[in-house]
């Protein structure tokens, strides 16, 4: 029986050469699951509870799963919901809860855009 050919270690860029599929040593700390990217909170500990999943799902279906921000490289498939205008901006404009998370508030979006939006906000 022919001999497994070796893997690559799974952190981009890394390059060692691995008997078994995964991570080298050097990048072993990687394996122990996904990182959250807010801490340990939540999604609901974050404010994005039932309620929000129920807002979100009504404005994905009003907008027809279609992206509203359409920038280059718009995949056009919306699977994520964004604020119109951000909740920072909002809060600093005296908005309350009611009015950030208004569905006048809120469009589709697809994560390319969504992401390059958030990233100009932020």
């Amino acid at each position: 029986m022919a001999a497994r050919p070796k893997s690559i270690c799974r952190k981009v860029a890394c390059g060692a050469l691995l008997d078994t599929p995964g991570y080298c040593p050097r990048h072993a700390k990687l394996k122990v699951g996904w990182n959250r990217s807010h801490g340990d909170k939540s999604s609901t500990e974050r404010g994005y509870g039932w309620d929000w999943q129920q807002l979100r799902s009504r404005i994905l279906s009003r907008d027809m799963g279609l992206c509203k921000i359409k920038r280059p490289g718009c995949t056009f498939v919306a699977r994520e919901v964004d604020h119109i205008i951000g909740k920072e901006q909002a809060r600093s404009r005296g908005w309350t809860d009611e009015q950030i998370d208004a569905e006048s508030n809120l469009q589709s979006a697809c994560s390319c855009c969504h992401a390059a939006k958030t990233q100009e906000e932020g």
